[in-house]
């Protein structure tokens, strides 16, 4: 009886689960031809506006804007102007991007009303701004300013959003403040988050570095390593700087870690000897500088640093000999140097390396041509 009861329950829940279905397909569909008379209704409102600027008017009349903003106002119909924006420029993307750049005022005062709204409206009005504002058309301050209390509330889609905005507007200033009220705020955002949304910035990378990286104590370590690795990614001109916060050991753990990841990417001389000593340190607490100086010391090929990634190759801890073979394979190290460590004694360093050898030897098979 206990199990026929359970296999009603679950019988129960499936047919409701198909209910659910069925009512969501039909609700769309019915959406469907409202969404295309929105659509229809804004760009007849959209030709008069390109006709007006293309007969000599310099900005849209304040009536116009001020009816734009009504429309636009409800959801629906901001809906509908994204995807207008998405589909009917197609070929045509040099007159929409002089046409949003009219529309700042609208934008504007869009910003100040979807403030106030829930969450995820005003995450879906910045989306907007964020998929289709012309990339490097600095903003109005006053809107980036509203912007700016966008990254207050308490909803991640909408401060990321915000933030992919301001990147796309490419004004430095006012992105290092976002990058500051999300590092305040009590909503915490991935470091890898962070960092992909700087990736998307359409301004000079270097501007928004330098600006960041005067910023950076005042940052918490979490929003330092996101930073760190954003510069790791967009630039090589930063070694000096990387090289100083490096032998701060009073540096968080995870920033110097992300400074010997950046002397990964970027070889720099000054910098070997101190990865050369993280790579020796076999203290077991300081395994993670180890491990991420010996991926690093792939770069530097010198006959010291090949022979302290051998030495890393008899560690008792797993990822630093792996990290060792890795790197003695990026340096295409020939079997004659390594055939003290095939001959050895140590079972798990001569494992590691044959690995590592093998699949270096399938992948020139592979590219030989047939």
């Amino acid at each position: 009886m206990r199990m026929e009861l359970i296999l009603y329950f679950y019988g129960a829940v499936c047919v409701c689960m198909i209910l659910f279905n069925i009512c969501y397909t039909l609700s769309l569909r019915r959406r469907a031809p409202r969404m295309a008379r929105r659509m229809k209704k804004l760009a007849k409102v959209t030709r008069g506006h390109l006709a007006l600027l293309a007969g000599g008017q310099q900005r849209l009349p304040p009536g116009e804007a001020a009816r734009l903003s009504r429309l636009l106002g409800r959801r629906w119909n901001l809906m509908a102007f994204y995807r207008l924006l998405q589909q009917g420029f197609q070929g045509q993307e040099a007159a929409r991007d002089a046409y949003l750049a009219q529309l700042q005022p609208v934008f504007l005062s869009l910003a100040m009303g979807y403030l106030r709204r829930e969450p995820m409206q005003a995450s879906y009005f910045v989306y907007v701004l964020a998929q289709c504002w012309p990339p490097r058309l600095t903003a109005t301050e006053a809107l980036q300013q509203v912007l700016l209390d966008y990254l207050r509330k308490d909803n991640l889609y909408c401060r990321l959003n915000t933030m992919k905005a301001l990147c796309r507007f490419g004004s430095p200033a006012y992105l290092v403040q976002a990058v500051q009220i999300q590092d305040d705020g009590v909503l915490v955002t991935h470091e890898k988050l962070v960092t992909e949304t700087l990736l998307t910035y359409t301004g000079d990378h270097q501007q928004l570095i330098a600006a960041l990286w005067d910023r950076l104590d005042r940052f918490t370590p979490h929003t330092q390593l996101a930073v760190l690795n954003y510069i790791r990614f967009r630039s090589g001109q930063w070694c000096r700087q990387m090289l100083a916060l490096l032998v701060q050991e009073d540096r968080d753990k995870e920033t110097r870690l992300a400074a010997i990841r950046y002397f990964g990417r970027y070889p720099y001389p000054p910098a070997l000897d101190h990865l050369l000593a993280f790579a020796r340190d076999r203290t077991p607490e300081r395994w993670a500088y180890a491990t991420v100086a010996v991926a690093a010391l792939a770069r530097y090929p010198e006959p010291r640093v090949v022979n302290t990634l051998k030495q890393a190759l008899h560690s008792g801890n797993w990822y630093i000999r792996s990290a060792a073979a890795q790197s003695l394979d990026e340096q295409h190290a020939e079997y004659h140097q390594l055939l003290d460590i095939m001959a050895g004694n140590d079972r798990y360093a001569r494992e590691m390396i044959t690995y590592h050898l093998q699949i270096r030897q399938l992948r020139q098979e592979e590219a030989r041509p047939e």
